[in-house]
């Protein structure tokens, strides 16, 4: 019979880089990212037994809720150094056109979160309102001021399906 804890032990160990990465397209910073990472998992560990059904999506629920109770408590953006290599990006497997990952990182917090969210996991707006403990409209809102500010910097004509352009720019 497996362990709870070698479970949970097994989940931390083949899903951080995922996590990592996830993290990072979601804050923009590596350091937040390794941060929110390790964060997921220790709770997923701690509440293995509610977390185990999904222990993926569990972790990713805290990334997402942990990273906006970031920005809310800051309340401004942290400067991101646009000299480092893209290369040594970890979500350079997701995000592989540079113009689309400056144009992501220029995003706010908060809107970024719901493009990553909406566009590279393929969440409803109603499953993104209920992880970041906000109102549906509230999303939709920050989703479309952020497809607006991404078509103003990557010169993209708004017309037929926004999300159909957005995941044709993603490596999905």
């Amino acid at each position: 019979m497996v362990d709870v804890a070698d479970e949970a032990e097994e989940f931390a160990r083949t899903s951080l880089d995922a996590l990592r990465r996830f993290a990072y397209v979601i804050c923009g910073s590596a350091a937040e990212a390794d941060d929110l990472a390790q964060i997921a998992v220790v709770e997923v560990w701690r509440r293995w037994r509610v977390a185990s059904a999904n222990p993926e999506a569990y972790a990713r629920r805290v990334i997402v809720t942990r990273n906006v109770s970031r920005w809310r408590r800051w309340r401004w953006e942290i400067p991101i150094d646009d000299t480092g290599a893209l290369s040594d990006d970890p979500a350079l497997g997701r995000v592989t056109d540079p113009e689309m990952w400056q144009a992501l990182r220029r995003l706010p917090k908060a809107e970024r979160t719901v493009v990553v969210l909406h566009v590279l996991y393929g969440f409803t707006f109603t499953e993104i309102a209920a992880m970041v403990d906000e109102p549906r409209g509230t999303v939709t809102s920050r989703y479309s001021r952020a497809l607006k500010a991404l078509h103003r910097h990557l010169r993209i004509e708004a017309s037929g399906n926004p999300d159909s352009v957005w995941r044709a720019r993603f490596a999905l």
